[in-house]
């Protein structure tokens, strides 16, 4: 299946060609968003039973001609919806040449480089959010609902029974681990998973900044143990998706240390933010997580996908984690030598670090920083524009990178909710740019998050500008729908 030398030469020269022109058009002043139907992306996609064989210049013209006008392109500053990192270029090169490489990463005799280059990047990335010490260390995973998954498996097993890996969850005390309301759905998810229930899933109230409140989970956690239940971990969230607030750490990791609760946090989306000298007080408390995950697919910048995990005390990842069939026992045993298999719950494992040691490497601390602290600086004046037009509300401040905000209806046959949830349907089918709803307090709001290297105030300027256009019209057909 391999090409001759040449052949394969202008296969790359001609999608390098094709991504230059995805990054020329997409950026800024097109449509990001085309809002085809699934019948008409398969249409144009569809293979055939016995598929014919196709010359590959004219697979990667079809491409050319398809593949960017069915897709939604997040690398665009227009890009505002779900916690998307917009990628960067030197990551999509590392992308290339790990393709190129073919490593399973699950021995490190089957790819040394490999398994050296991702303890590298765990090793920075911890240093980076104030994380690190001696006996730290993590794995590269797809993304923070598998980091999540892993973490509360490494919960369970810790503070969980003595013979649970043998005897499972049955016939014992009932376990239990605690959340603010605001937290990520795929704790939820990794608790029915687990077998640990959703039910158990404790989720405490939080305060008029969407912030967990410690004295009711302390509550929380003592009405539990008077009835016998077995509390084992808290979750904190550096940065909720609906909002981007901080949890209280510090007083979540005393708390902790006072119940002798694992300890973890969700700092998936808001973690690098630590890195910043002005952000330090607000993190107080993230070192003293037992475990962590990060995904620096989002405000690190790099190309999709890849989240990692990090603990403390990395024999916790061993213990949680390593299983050594005989088929797997090969190579020399030398204690410098990490095989990753035993750190995680994968074992086919690609070269994910690659892209994340290429973008350290190429744009340094002071870059990264740079490019986080202009996101917050783009939500702020999101948040100014919304707070003096008086078309708009925004519902919190900024304490990070994402803002809510709603567009006042001036109807009073239609509610604010209503309207809102219409202009996302409308932005949808207009393209020009891309956000997401949500509901705070029961409410359905616009939301935008501004993780972007690339996005300056007149790409700012530019959505308000058509979220006005667009809510024109959804006023104009309001007593329509």
């Amino acid at each position: 299946m391999d090409f001759s030398k040449k052949t394969f030469r202008n296969l790359v020269n001609q999608s390098n060609k094709m991504i230059e022109s995805w990054y020329s058009q997409k950026i800024r002043g097109e449509k990001i968003y085309e809002n085809k139907t699934p019948s008409e992306i398969k249409k144009v996609f569809r293979l055939g039973e016995k598929n014919k064989q196709c010359k590959p210049e004219d697979v990667l013209s079809h491409l050319d001609k398809n593949l960017l006008k069915y897709s939604n392109f997040n690398p665009s500053p227009n890009y505002y919806g779900y916690i998307t990192g917009s990628g960067n270029q030197i990551g999509v090169i590392g992308e290339f040449l790990k393709s190129a490489l073919n490593q399973n990463n699950l021995k490190w005799h089957s790819a040394p480089a490999n398994t050296e280059i991702e303890k590298i990047c765990i090793d920075w990335i911890s240093k980076f959010i104030g994380y690190y010490n001696k006996k730290s260390a993590g794995v590269f995973v797809s993304g923070g609902s598998v980091a999540n998954l892993m973490n509360i498996a490494i919960i369970r097993k810790i503070k969980g029974h003595d013979s649970i890996n043998k005897d499972g969850i049955y016939g014992n005390k009932t376990m239990r681990i605690y959340v603010s309301k605001e937290s990520h759905s795929s704790i939820d998810k990794a608790m029915d998973i687990l077998g640990l229930g959703i039910n158990n899933l404790v989720k405490i109230e939080v305060d008029d900044e969407f912030k967990l409140q410690p004295k009711l989970l302390r509550k929380k956690i003592r009405e539990d143990l008077n009835k016998n239940l077995l509390p084992i971990g808290v979750i904190g969230t550096a940065g909720t998706t609906n909002t981007g607030s901080i949890d209280p750490l510090d007083a979540i990791s005393k708390i902790c240390e006072e119940f002798n609760l694992w300890f973890m946090v969700d700092a998936a989306y808001g973690g690098p933010a630590a890195s910043l000298s002005s952000y330090k007080k607000i993190f107080k408390g993230l070192d003293k997580a037992d475990s962590i995950l990060i995904n620096p697919h989002k405000w690190l910048f790099v190309p999709f996908e890849v989240a990692c995990v990090i603990v403390k005390n990395k024999d916790h990842l061993k213990k949680t984690f390593s299983l050594i069939p005989e088929y797997l026992q090969g190579g020399t045993e030398i204690e410098e030598r990490d095989d990753l298999m035993n750190y995680s719950i994968q074992l086919s494992k690609d070269f994910k670090a690659l892209k994340v040691w290429m973008t350290i490497k190429t744009f340094g601390y002071s870059k990264i920083q740079r490019s986080i602290n202009n996101d917050i600086d783009m939500a702020k004046y999101a948040y100014q524009i919304a707070k003096k037009d008086p078309l708009f509300q925004p519902l919190h401040y900024p304490e990070l990178s994402i803002l809510c905000f709603k567009y006042l209806s001036n109807s009073p046959k239609v509610s604010d909710s209503l309207l809102n949830k219409k202009i996302t349907e409308m932005v949808e089918e207009d393209g020009r740019v891309f956000l997401s709803g949500t509901k705070i307090n029961n409410e359905y709001v616009l939301r935008i998050n501004c993780v972007n290297h690339r996005r300056e105030k007149q790409d700012i300027d530019f959505l308000f500008k058509v979220l006005r256009d667009i809510a024109k019209l959804a006023e104009e057909t309001a007593e329509t729908y």
